[in-house]
């Protein structure tokens, strides 16, 4: 078998599981995973025959794919801020609006030292991404996962950045003292959603750190606000639902005394949340 032929079998299986443009980033992905080529080679190189032992791991690949399982799972790593982390099925896979939060703390604090707390930091994604942009500040992760922290830690030593990770549950009676800001991702969405999530996600990414409790769905973004507020925290910055906004800054209010700003991801959506005190 060619590549040529090779890519038509891997479009065939999977036209019924994925969408066009979707299924066009997978089968690149693979294709720079399995042979290290790029977009514009692959297609050069379409009357190359296959090696028998990578033809069967296009074979397993597609087979996982099937299974709507992750491609980031399937080869171990996901790209954050310009970052490449290790990821397993421990933590969840980073997104782009996530980096959109990071971007918009970074362009909030351009230069000052800081000493930052990342709340449920799953890979050390946002940890490492604010650490890796200011190399001056202090910056910890925390999260209740203990394999969590263990893919946070290998990629911190991977890409030699200095941040500190610890277990640690904001249902328990915890403190954020001596931090300026914290910045987190929480498990926000609400479980009477569930059905409407994707397939690849539901069966695969770390229940955990997705649902908020059942009757509560704000629970952990009020958590956070709550204990920062008890910590002296100036400073919050955080990801959510980006539905029934209304009601969560209504939420927050009832334990944060500062200023709270909903601020809008690329897509419009009321995604982030930033409460200020004045100093």
């Amino acid at each position: 078998m060619d590549h040529a032929t090779l890519r038509q079998h891997f479009y065939r299986q999977l036209t019924n599981h994925y969408v066009q443009g979707e299924l066009q980033s997978l089968y690149h992905w693979c294709v720079a995973e399995i042979e290290g080529w790029g977009r514009a080679e692959a297609y050069t190189r379409n009357e190359q025959e296959v090696i028998p032992a990578k033809r069967m791991h296009w074979e397993e690949v597609i087979e996982r794919l099937k299974r709507y399982e992750p491609v980031q799972y399937i080869f171990g790593k996901a790209y954050f801020h310009g970052l490449m982390l290790s990821v397993d099925a421990s933590v969840l896979i980073p997104r782009p609006e996530t980096e959109e939060l990071v971007a918009m703390m970074l362009k909030d604090h351009a230069s000052a030292q800081k000493r930052v707390l990342d709340v449920g930091t799953g890979s050390g994604c946002i940890a490492l991404a604010l650490k890796h942009a200011r190399n001056n500040w202090l910056v910890e992760g925390v999260d209740v996962s203990s394999a969590a922290l263990l893919t946070a830690r290998g990629n911190a030593s991977d890409l030699g950045l200095d941040v500190a990770f610890r277990e640690s549950d904001v249902r328990d009676e915890v403190d954020f003292e001596g931090f300026d800001v914290i910045i987190s991702n929480p498990p926000y969405i609400p479980t009477r959603v569930q059905e409407s999530i994707d397939k690849n996600v539901l069966q695969y990414e770390p229940h955990l750190a997705l649902f908020a409790p059942e009757n509560d769905p704000h629970y952990f973004l009020r958590r956070v606000a709550e204990i920062s507020e008890k910590s002296g925290v100036i400073e919050v910055y955080m990801e959510s639902h980006a539905t029934e906004e209304e009601a969560l800054v209504a939420d927050l209010k009832s334990v944060w005394s500062g200023s709270i700003e909903v601020k809008h991801d690329l897509a419009g959506r009321p995604r982030f949340l930033r409460l200020e005190k004045s100093e």
